[in-house]
């Protein structure tokens, strides 16, 4: 059984999610994917010395800590949590923009950021959380768009420009950010 019993705040690191974990043989440090870090500490072990252990391996942390999610981005939610976030902003762009979808689904891919079906079901990557809130919505947008230009065309991107500004500038930022990191 895993139970989180605190978050400490590490000058130099941020919030670390401490939890004891009946199965844990020792104390260890994960940084996460979401840009969380955990410390899991055995049952019954001394949080003293658990403290003591991060301190010393803050440089380590901050070395290997992945970028954090930008501000503005819910601190490490689930997918339920991240559905709400997103399906929330979808409506909000749509509806500022006139669009009209089908449904929102929110998964975990490993190489689509977004996708629209042909039915204007809107697929959204669960890790558009760990970016920039313009590029979250570019990708949004995007697949609005695809609910009235089911291509790439030039009608499309100035759709997708109407919204968010250069859609082209925006595509090509995305670019840079890997999925299933």
């Amino acid at each position: 059984m895993i139970e989180v019993i605190d978050n400490w705040d590490v000058e130099g690191v941020g919030c670390v999610c401490v939890v004891v974990s009946d199965r844990a043989p020792y104390t260890r440090i994960t940084l996460r994917r979401d840009g969380t870090i955990r410390l899991t500490v055995p049952r019954g072990a001394c949080l003293k010395r658990a403290r003591a252990f991060l301190e010393s391996k803050r440089s380590w942390v901050r070395r290997h800590q992945r970028s954090a999610p930008p501000a503005g981005t819910p601190p490490a939610i689930g997918r339920a949590e991240a559905r709400r976030f997103l399906v929330h902003r979808v409506r909000e762009l749509a509806k500022a923009h006139g669009f009209r979808y089908n449904k929102v689904f929110v998964k975990n891919q490993r190489t689509l950021w977004g996708s629209c079906s042909a039915r204007n079901n809107i697929n959204l990557n669960v890790n558009l959380l760990r970016l920039p809130q313009e590029l979250r919505d570019y990708v949004i947008a995007h697949e609005l768009a695809h609910t009235r230009h089911k291509n790439h065309s030039k009608a499309f991107w100035n759709e997708v420009s109407r919204i968010v500004g250069d859609g082209k500038a925006l595509q090509k930022q995305l670019r840079r950010h890997k999925l299933g990191v």
